[in-house]
């Protein structure tokens, strides 16, 4: 997706998009060379896309109402397609009893 679509998708200014780009990066929760390709189009202009993985991230990492619906909206996809499962804890007491 490029900016421009992202930017409709989540209900933010390109320059909050790209900050929470650029943390990602800077976090190395992926790498730009594997997150964006470049591609050129008519007149020389150049438009970058980003994976469905950043798409994922940015869904988690930004606080718009767009974003929480397409939190809710993965979530539900995942949790339709899997099994539910649950996580047991165990608490353990220290010191001597």
């Amino acid at each position: 997706m490029s900016e421009s679509e992202l930017v409709d998708l989540f209900g933010v200014f390109i320059p909050k998009l790209r900050n929470t780009i650029q943390t990602l990066y800077k976090e190395e929760l992926v790498r730009p060379y594997e997150a964006e390709r470049t591609i050129r189009q008519e007149r020389n202009l150049h438009l970058t896309v980003y994976n469905m993985e950043v798409v994922m991230l940015l869904a988690f990492c930004l606080n718009s109402y767009q974003a929480r619906a397409v939190r809710k909206e993965l979530m539900e996809r995942i949790s339709h397609e899997h099994k539910s499962f649950e996580v047991i804890m165990t608490a353990v007491k220290g010191g001597k009893e």
